[in-house]
């Protein structure tokens, strides 16, 4: 028995110094923040940004953008997030100042410090934006005078446009979503002109991006007219809002294929996807081993444990089924001495499921007294 105290000490101790001398960075993943998708739309009707729920469509928090005598918005064609500040962009029609119609401002929120920038006329009648990866903004016009749709880069600091090239044959109603890739897709049809709405993407063999192929859509879509496209890469789909009474919306995939979502209470003139931070909810699912609710196992666990069973003032572990490595029913020094040994002596007993090998899942041994206020899953 002494032995073997102090074999447990031998591995703890050089562990722990260092946890102690290099804490984990992530604060984040210490206090089991887990990060929820929600869509934020706009309407060219309002001034207002609506936060809804993917799964019900329902708005759960909405935001008026207007400040009173100083900016007055009559309507929002489009919403785009940058990829790197995370700030709100967005095509904005005012009434204070005066927009010289049809061209909106191109406007910047600040959802952290709740500012707003007007940055510049965009000289075009753009509907629509995106950001590239790299923060490059695209944009595209409804359909103009010249019998075109413009595709443009957007100044993120003037506004100003500089074309691209231009798609013919427009329907009215241009939208666009960069796909993986950056790749160009552009729904169109129906809203300003009439005609069957389309779904395009640019020609393999083309010059540039307007250069188009079209994908064949069901009928349920090309009847009504479109009024946003926007890519969900979690997802691998689009979100193609219709400007039918009912205000559906639906999944998309890039080759057409679509997947009934449901129905917005509001008009949905651009839509953009946010994510949000939250503490993760009590649940049956957990990786047994990681300590600090961040999706994996290494050594940071083993200190994280430790700091919370032997150091005043260190976060606990909130899902103590996670910390109960050896799943004896307990959570105590030999679960870190046994996380250590499953990470670093060859030939050391792995940790018992639910595990990071496996991923999530529920505790198989549910008998003993141990939970989860918060899980990583």
């Amino acid at each position: 028995m002494k032995s073997d105290f102090f074999m447990k000490i031998n591995i703890i101790v050089p562990f722990l110094v260092a946890g102690l001398l290099f804490p984990a960075p992530v604060v984040e993943a210490q206090q089991g923040i887990c990060y929820v998708t929600n869509f934020l739309t706009v309407s060219e009707f309002d001034d207002v940004v609506r936060t809804v729920n993917p799964d019900t469509l329902e708005v759960v928090a909405e935001i008026s953008l207007s400040i009173p005598g100083a900016i007055e918005i009559d309507g929002l064609r489009g919403i785009t997030i940058h990829p790197t500040t995370g700030n709100w962009f967005l095509l904005a029609m005012t009434s204070l100042p005066p927009s010289p119609a049809p061209a909106p401002w191109l406007m910047e929120y600040d959802p952290i410090n709740d500012t707003i920038d007007l940055l510049g006329f965009t000289v075009l009648d753009f509907n629509d934006i995106d950001f590239r990866e790299d923060g490059d903004l695209r944009g595209i016009t409804n359909i103009l005078s010249t019998g075109s749709s413009n595709y443009c880069e957007l100044s993120t600091i003037t506004g100003g446009p500089s074309d691209l090239c231009q798609y013919t044959g427009s329907e009215g109603g241009d939208t666009i979503a960069l796909g993986s890739g950056d790749e160009v897709f552009r729904a169109s049809g129906g809203y300003s002109v009439g005609g069957p709405a389309e779904f395009e993407r640019p020609s393999a063999s083309g010059s540039n991006n307007c250069d188009s192929a079209s994908i064949a859509i069901a009928a349920n879509l090309s009847s009504e007219s479109v009024r946003s496209l926007t890519y969900w890469p979690a997802e691998d789909v689009f979100l193609w809002v219709q400007g039918d009474t009912a205000r559906s919306v639906y999944l998309v995939t890039e080759d057409g294929g679509e997947t009934f979502l449901g129905t917005f209470d509001h008009d949905v003139n651009g839509i953009a996807l946010v994510e949000i931070a939250t503490p993760c909810p009590p649940g049956d699912n957990f990786i047994r081993g990681d300590c600090n609710l961040d999706l994996g196992v290494n050594v940071a666990d083993a200190v994280y444990l430790l700091g919370s069973l032997f150091i005043p003032g260190s976060p606990q572990v909130m899902c103590a089924d996670a910390g109960d490595c050896n799943d004896d029913g307990g959570m105590n020094v030999a679960d870190a001495v046994y996380l250590l040994g499953s990470l670093f002596i060859p030939g050391s007993p792995t940790i018992p499921e639910p595990n990071i090998v496996n991923g999530c899942g529920p505790d198989p041994t549910d008998t003993d007294p141990l939970d989860c206020s918060q899980s990583g899953c």
